[in-house]
């Protein structure tokens, strides 16, 4: 009977020590992202550009940053829909006359996102870097 009673309390004491080792090796789920934090778009330019002209960045119509051959720039801002584009800069002897096509972007609060900024002889294109 002692022997039934001390193996019963082994296994006890050994079921207890099992639990305490699952909970540590458990880990808490994230957080949920905060609803106002800002997202961020990074924006980087290639240097194999046809000429020396700085680009212009565009968010929701406004021009944000401007861009010469390998620079990069990031900007944080709200989270939602956005509209992006690029477009050569109209300073000096480039002439640029402003995007000719937006591309829209829906950001998640605490997001980031990449895009290639890619300069052709007569146009500028945006692509998304996929990681």
């Amino acid at each position: 009977m002692r022997h039934l009673a001390l193996i019963a309390l082994g296994l006890c004491c050994m079921n207890l020590q099992a639990s305490d080792g699952l909970s540590a090796a458990i880990e808490p789920a994230p957080a949920d992202p905060v609803a106002d934090a800002p997202a961020r778009l990074i924006f980087s330019r290639d240097n194999n550009a046809p000429n020396a002209c700085d680009v212009e960045l565009y968010v929701n119509q406004q021009v944000v940053a401007k861009l010469g051959p390998g620079e990069h720039t990031s900007l944080d801002l709200p989270s939602g829909e956005l509209s992006v584009a690029a477009a050569i800069s109209p300073d000096g002897y480039c002439g640029g006359r402003g995007p000719d096509v937006a591309q829209s972007v829906i950001l998640r609060p605490g997001e980031t996102r990449q895009f290639a900024v890619t300069v052709e002889p007569e146009q500028v294109f945006l692509a998304p870097v996929l990681d």
